[in-house]
């Protein structure tokens, strides 16, 4: 068998789903690459940026919930959270207005 055989061997066949191995490829899963159906019980869809879908298989949303585990959260660190985000957001602006004000003292000396 010459490599032309296996080249229109292989255009004759049809790639089926990944998944089910009945339906026709539609699309390729975004993790692995593996060709899906695009059907419900294959896969998962995902609105992505500039109006893409994101497309997972089910053998990699099945590895992606083993690396999963459930954590619970605690409102009070989450408070305290957030008080020192701001603190550190409020800091970082005011060493950014700072070289600003001094530009402008600057400008005004200079006159």
């Amino acid at each position: 068998m010459d490599l032309y055989d296996i080249y229109t061997h292989t255009i004759d066949d049809e790639d089926r789903c990944n998944e089910c191995d009945e339906k026709r490829v539609m699309q390729c899963c975004n993790k692995c690459g593996e060709g899906i159906c695009l059907h419900t019980s294959c896969c998962q869809t995902f609105p992505h940026r500039n109006n893409d879908i994101y497309i997972i298989c089910n053998q990699c949303i099945t590895s992606i919930e083993t690396k999963l585990r459930p954590t619970s959260v605690d409102m009070c660190d989450l408070r305290l959270l957030k008080k020192k985000i701001s603190k550190r957001l409020e800091a970082n602006m005011k060493k950014l207005q700072e070289p600003e004000q001094e530009t402008e003292l600057e400008g005004e000396n200079d006159s």
